[in-house]
């Protein structure tokens, strides 16, 4: 730039034609951080972008200097319609000053936060709070950013540093800076500027930041009062390093996110380069990027093949560039979403790796029950104790399997319309979902029930993550001499060795029934509802003699009524209610009483009576037998399921058991990482891949 130039701009105008300078660091707002690429636009263009402007209901900016002072004036004007070579413009009243009339205009400005438009320009009148200006024939667009800056609005901010605690307000950002306006503490008292400072960001008390950063300018000592800060970490941790990880998929056709931006409510919409169900990343070109790592985007929206829709909450988590490519790739953890948006994505990743694979929204019935039949799975004796109730069985699973409800869900392996795998979980108690179905059948020379028990370890793995998921504990029942089960489930239990993680508890079965001529309990007998000293007790036994996850599993101590309401939502009915059984004043067994409908589990092990014995010998099966009668008037079946711990029990009364019930429970925050390296472990050498 010539040193004439810089006079020009600011030397008070002197002749009737604009004559047009490349642009100075102006001395206020510092307007320009730096002189970049200058592009020459035309006056048609000018008049366009003008146009978009007014039609956005967006503002420029006029340059005035003051013929008196020399001062140098930004005020914001809103631009009227444009045909030729004359603006109208009104003006800020707010930010115009008492002297303007002693000032002249000298450029117009319009900004974008990546570019600069800068065109001189003349005042052709004035009235009121409106100035007519004249359009140059050629201006200039200058790019002096390499990432966009965005204004925001009600973004508000703590800047933290020991001591110095001070509000603000987040009035611009770009990846690489926060430009905030603090409105506390403005003299800076215990502010040092070489130190990192903590930033927090938030919208109607939403929190959309948190992180460090380092000021790397200061204009304090101007009216506006912006600090600029640049963030400090390029990655960080939102969940501990697992082992075993569910995979990122280059997905064709990809997905795409689309959501408005926290900081500018702008729309932004983005390719995906690659997905998991616990996260995802994209790629941008430097001068396109609009994302920083530890911002949080409250709202969403996976799509793919531009129909399936995907609401999720997310955050960015890390930032790396790649410098040969002008580019730059974000990641993004998937922080929540529902149960239905999470299966859909489910769905969508394991075919992809696997066409037969699915998370089942829907289930050909007719090919179900032929499947559970088929393999065995509802055997003689099961289909007796259903055989009565067949027709209101087959309206359960219907509305399991075809309604989609929150509380279950299912996977399938199938070809053309057949199962050849199936596992299904149920959201059984509180703080417990419950695996069950589990069978396969050979589909050729391979067997799918490692794939189907593959879906369902990944499924969870990254669903526990999810504060909307509301589960700590998986839990299964098998029966013990099923060597193929117990492999996966009793046998990591002793790996493991740690009950605190994941516990195996042994029950004896056996179907009641109802007996009205059975006699009622002794007077000095007495079968009541539990109270809390009652299940502090009960933990108390429990914990001493065997210490594993039954009762926090079970929830016994916080009833979930948010479940029974579930339940009811989906046209199903669930209860759970806990009864003591004591002598004269002594606790001697406990009756946890589950209700469900009939056959939602095909063994009816959620609708029956579980019964955890604590003085056997001081519990006589005529006893024992009496309390079960008395609380089978619940059930509208003639017999009711029943389990009693310790399995034991019926053998020290001479009474035969029907069969034995391994209940595995996994504590998936403590142990859930350990469960899912053994799966992915013992499935290498299942697949015979080391």
């Amino acid at each position: 730039m010539k040193e004439k130039d810089y006079k020009t701009m600011n030397a008070p105008e002197q002749s009737t034609s604009p004559q047009f300078a490349p642009p100075r660091i102006f001395q206020h707002g510092q307007l320009f951080d730096e002189l970049g690429i200058q592009r020459l636009w035309d006056q048609k263009k000018l008049i366009n972008k003008l146009n978009h402007v007014n039609f956005t209901d967006g503002h420029i900016s006029i340059l005035f200097n003051n013929d008196v002072t020399g001062e140098q004036i930004l005020i914001k004007a809103y631009p009227q319609p444009c045909i030729k070579d004359e603006l109208v413009c009104r003006l800020d009243i707010e930010n115009n000053p008492d002297d303007l009339e002693k000032c002249k205009p000298s450029y117009l400005m319009i900004e974008d936060g990546y570019t600069t438009i800068l065109a001189a320009t003349e005042i052709i009148g004035k009235a009121d709070n409106q100035i007519k200006i004249t359009i140059p024939g050629k201006c200039y667009s200058i790019s002096k950013r390499r990432t966009k800056r965005y204004r925001c609005a009600d973004i508000t901010c703590k800047v933290i540093q020991g001591e110095f605690n001070a509000p603000g307000l987040l009035i611009d950002f770009a990846p690489n800076g926060l430009g905030i306006k603090l409105t506390g503490n403005r003299n800076m008292k215990g502010f040092d500027k070489e130190k990192s400072v903590l930033i927090n960001l938030a919208l109607n008390g939403v929190k959309l930041f948190s992180g460090l950063c380092r000021c790397i300018r200061s204009d304090m000592d101007l009216p506006e009062g912006r600090m600029v800060f640049i963030p400090l970490n390029n990655q960080m941790s939102l969940f501990p390093k697992r082992e075993t990880r569910n995979p990122r998929q280059h997905i064709v056709p990809s997905f795409s996110m689309s959501f408005k931006h926290p900081f500018f409510k702008g729309n932004v919409e983005r390719d995906i380069f690659d997905i998991s169900p616990a996260g995802f990343s994209i790629r941008d070109k430097i001068d396109e990027e609009t994302l920083l790592p530890g911002l949080i985007i409250p709202n969403v929206i996976i799509i793919y093949a531009g129909i399936i829709k995907i609401e999720c909450s997310a955050q960015v988590v890390y930032r790396k560039e790649e410098q040969e490519d002008h580019a730059v790739q974000c990641g993004l953890a998937i922080l929540d979403m529902d149960i239905h948006s999470y299966s859909k994505l489910s769905h969508i990743l394991g075919s992809y790796l696997d066409s037969n694979a699915r998370v089942s929204n829907e289930v050909d019935m007719d090919e179900l029950w032929e499947f559970f039949f088929d393999t065995g799975f509802i055997y003689g004796e099961k289909y007796e104790h259903l055989h009565p109730y067949r027709e209101t069985f087959k309206e359960t699973y219907r509305k399991l399997y075809q309604d989609n409800p929150d509380i279950a869900r299912h996977f399938v392996y199938e070809r053309n319309g057949k199962i050849f795998g199936h596992i299904a979980l149920v959201h059984a108690y509180g703080p417990s979902w419950i695996i069950h179905h589990f069978a396969a059948r050979k589909m050729g020379n391979r067997l799918p029930g490692p794939s189907v028990l593959k879906q369902i370890t990944q499924y969870i793995s990254a669903y526990i993550r999810f504060p909307s998921a509301k589960v700590d504990h998986v839990m299964t029942y098998y029966q013990p001499e099923n060597k193929i089960i117990d492999r996966i489930f009793g046998r990591f239990v002793r790996h493991l060795n740690d009950p605190r993680k994941s516990s195996l508890d042994i029950f004896s079965y056996l179907l009641f029934e109802k007996n009205s001529a059975l006699e009622t309990l002794p007077a000095n007998w007495e079968l009541r509802e539990a109270v809390i000293s009652d299940l502090v007790k009960l933990n108390e036994f429990y914990e001493n003699k065997y210490g594993g996850l039954l009762l926090s599993a079970l929830g016994l101590e916080i009833p979930s009524e948010s479940l029974k309401k579930s339940f009811i939502k989906a046209g199903f009915k669930r209860d759970c209610r806990t009864y003591c059984l004591c002598i004269e004043g002594q606790r001697v067994a406990f009756f946890i009483v589950n209700q469900s409908d009939m056959g939602f589990n095909l063994s009816d092990l959620l609708n029956g009576i579980k019964i955890i014995v604590l003085e056997p010998e001081k519990l006589p099966w005529a006893q024992l037998s009496a309390a079960i009668n008395h609380l089978s008037v619940i059930f509208t079946t003639e017999k009711i399921p029943v389990l009693i711990f310790p399995d034991n029990y019926l053998a020290s009364q001479n009474i035969a058991a029907e069969k034995q019930y391994a209940l595995w429970i996994l504590q998936l925050r403590r142990g859930g990482d350990d469960y899912f390296l053994y799966m992915d472990n013992m499935m290498k050498v299942n697949t015979g891949k080391q």
